[in-house]
């Protein structure tokens, strides 16, 4: 039985389909002067238990059913205009906290018209209202990354239970009205919920349930949808996200040793077809990297409706046997999702290993470790974090025939600089160069373990991809991260180039060793391989070398790499001094005016004190024909106390990569962009904290290697790169 509203008085006439338009609001008076709050009357009609899902199990008619029990901080959102957010009432729970009934007040009204004075064809209702105000936010609503806490814990649903009623007719005006909305009818649309009985599992502290569908010969088992999902929506820039998936996850934490787990999962409003013949699976996977699963098989065609409370018992289980966990071989059980992002498609990073043998995977275990720590120094410093929202993350397991067994090498005055290669067998063929700070690597390698992990998860909620032309192209445009398994202080990345583009897209190698065994090293060679030059495309700041002749070739090479969106963070340095010692060479001078950040100098902007932001000479690791923004930064020396920051000129180049990937700005050119950098820029806060942390830092350690330029080019949908 499915739980619905039903409204009572609340506009002229109900229906929920078949609008492809809206008429807009009719023109009423605006308020002139305060009034008192709008009031919605919600809950159930008397002492009857309807199937609104809820925390609290109850009997309905013999049925079992979730009952509703509204919360202080609850909000019911009315939409006149559901396809926009220019007439979005919202009301506050005020009266009926722990009870089916609740009263819900307005006291902001939009443009000052109060709900009753405004007609409109197409009131619109959801829930939850902080975080769904329309129908762009109910068909982008996912389902995935649901957590509960403790067994038989209930808590965690409400996050991920959403409503939406449609009330209006396409032809006709409708006032609203703040008469009773009783919950029952047959207008609403309600996520479901899937409710698993499972017994006599083996003793273990459990961490995720699975559960899966395989359709008979014929049939589909793509059959979970991963959003919201409508037949028909309100008029605007929206639609149903029709991704779907043959699996949905629940995670579970705070538990402790059980034979026996009650777990809840929220599941979309769109019903489930389920096939005679079919099977249903449920797995569990325990702490310990223990895998168990209970088939279901189906004897008759089956629908799990959207509104209803589900249910799954299990008493008989195997254990599965995971004979390979490499992520090429099994990319089932090899390849996790650490995040989708929730802006746009998103732009994809993957993160792998390379030297590390099958006795350091499983749960908890070396390889989770490194490539978790990855993922969180990536995202620990600013920008990236305050653009997290606009990365799809990816791991995806590499296993090794043995450890690398790179041993780091020493000086004679003990300083730790790259290492002294071994022989062992490794997926990426990673090398060192002692004395050096350089890594190589079978980029081809790291390329294919790249697209095969978007092939298996990088679809919307984690599902397959099959597009082999998409997974080419996120592929080609990707930061790769590959982390080497040896503790020293390394580091190279391969950064790819393209004509056509100023946004630099195509992909990057970053190989990153473990440091000098400090987790602080490696987050810091990590940001700066990874975040400087893999994503952000940057050039190193230092110098140390001198160039005893030259030609302004290296100064065009510069002006084209920067219209490629590649080393925006410095510029040529020719000052009158440099030229009288120099013949023959006509170059405009570098000044304040000319210098490629010339408009970051603007006093206004407040870069100029707050980072001193100025031109200083040496970059690119030259002392002299270049120069950078800042007297050291992440790019120039990550381990000094005043280095461990991006720039403004390198998080404008940072931040500019994800708007033009995802869509995200309508700039068309990176100069043009600098009003939308600096209003981002102004949100977020370049952090000191991070200089806190000590750091195993040796005066004798060399800067990172330079990153290597690849030539690229894009043909019909395919990254070719340039002999």
């Amino acid at each position: 039985m499915k739980r619905l509203f039903k409204v009572l008085g609340l506009c002229a006439a109900i229906i929920v389909a078949g609008c492809t338009e809206s008429i807009e609001p009719a023109e009423t008076p605006i308020l002139t002067e305060s009034a008192e709050p709008a009031r919605l009357y919600i809950g159930l009609p008397g002492d009857d238990t309807d199937t609104r899902l809820s925390h609290q199990e109850t009997d309905m008619s013999g049925r079992t059913a979730i009952k509703t029990l509204w919360e202080t901080d609850d909000i019911i959102i009315a939409n006149g205009i559901p396809g926009s957010k220019d007439y979005v009432y919202e009301f506050k729970l005020v009266e009926g906290n722990g009870t089916s009934r609740g009263v819900f007040e307005c006291t902001e009204f939009p443009s000052g018209y109060r709900p009753e004075n405004l007609s409109t064809n197409s009131w619109t209702i959801y829930f939850p209202g902080d975080k769904i105000q329309g129908e762009g936010d109910y068909l982008a609503f996912s389902y995935n990354g649901q957590t509960q806490y403790g067994n038989g814990n209930m808590d965690h649903l409400k996050a991920y239970h959403t409503l939406r009623l449609v009330c209006g007719d396409m032809n006709q005006y409708a006032t609203f009205n703040k008469e009773n909305i009783n919950l029952s009818g047959e207008d609403l649309e309600e996520s479901s919920c899937m409710k698993f009985n499972l017994k006599g599992l083996p003793a273990a502290v459990p961490a995720e349930i699975e559960l899966s569908y395989s359709a008979p010969a014929g049939g589909t088992s793509s059959c979970f949808s991963i959003h919201n999902r409508l037949d028909s929506w309100w008029t605007g820039n929206h639609s149903s996200n029709n991704t779907t998936s043959s699996k949905i996850k629940l995670t579970l934490e705070d538990f402790t040793a059980t034979s026996d787990i009650t777990a809840y999962m929220m599941m979309s409003n769109y019903p489930v077809n389920l096939q005679n013949g079919g099977t249903l699976r449920v797995t569990v996977r325990m702490e310990d990297g223990r895998y168990y699963y209970c088939d279901k098989a189906l004897s008759k065609n089956t629908t799990l409706h959207g509104g209803r409370l589900h249910s799954i018992t299990c008493t008989s289980w195997t254990e599965k046997q995971v004979s390979n966990i490499d992520g090429f071989d099994n990319p089932e059980d090899g390849v996790q999702v650490l995040q989708e992002a929730t802006v746009g498609n998103g732009t994809d990073i993957i993160i792998m290993g390379d030297g590390f043998a099958a006795d350091q995977f499983g749960k908890g275990g070396n390889y989770e470790r490194v490539m978790l720590k990855a993922y969180e120094d990536f995202f620990s410093v600013e920008p990236y974090r305050s653009l997290k929202q606009y990365f799809n993350v990816y791991y995806i397991n590499a296993v090794s025939d043995e450890n690398h067994d790179a041993e780091p090498y020493f000086d004679s005055w003990g300083a730790q600089n790259g290492a002294v290669n071994g022989s062992a067998s490794t997926v990426f063929s990673t090398q060192f160069t002692p004395g050096a700070t350089t890594i190589t690597g079978d980029n081809d390698a790291a390329l294919e373990y790249a697209m095969q992990a978007l092939r298996a998860k990088g679809g919307k909620g984690g599902t397959e991809c099959n597009d082999e032309q998409e997974v080419s192209i996120r592929a080609n445009q990707s930061l790769i991260m590959v982390m080497t398994n040896v503790h020293c202080h390394a580091g190279t990345c391969n950064m790819v180039w393209t004509y056509g583009s100023d946004y630099g897209n195509a992909f990057s190698i970053a190989y990153t060793a473990l440091g000098n065994n400090d987790d602080e090293q490696c987050r810091w060679t990590t940001i700066h391989e990874a975040g400087g030059h893999g994503f952000g495309k940057l050039a190193d700041e230092y110098g140390g070398y001198r160039y005893t002749s030259f030609n302004t070739s290296i100064w065009y090479n510069l002006r084209n790499n920067h219209s490629y969106g590649v080393s925006r963070n410095i510029n040529e340095h020719w000052t009158e001094e440099e030229a009288a010692g120099w013949n023959g060479f006509d170059w405009p001078y570098t000044t304040s005016s000319n210098v490629y950040w010339s408009e970051l100098l603007n006093e206004d902007l407040g870069y100029v004190t707050s980072e001193s932001l100025g031109i200083y000479k040496g970059a690119n690791t030259l002392e002299h024909m270049f120069c950078r923004a800042t007297p050291n930064s992440i790019m120039r020396n990550q381990f000094a106390d005043d280095g461990r920051f991006f720039n403004a000129i390198s998080r404008w180049a940072i931040w500019y990569r994800p708007m033009k990937l995802t869509g995200s700005t309508s700039a068309p050119d990176f100069e043009s962009s600098l009003d939308e950098f600096l209003a981002f820029d102004r949100t977020i806060t370049v952090e000191t904290e991070a200089r806190t942390r000590s750091i195993s830092y040796d005066p004798g350690m060399l800067p990172l290697g330079p990153p290597v330029l690849i030539e690229g080019r894009w043909e019909d949908g395919k990254l070719i790169i340039v002999e």
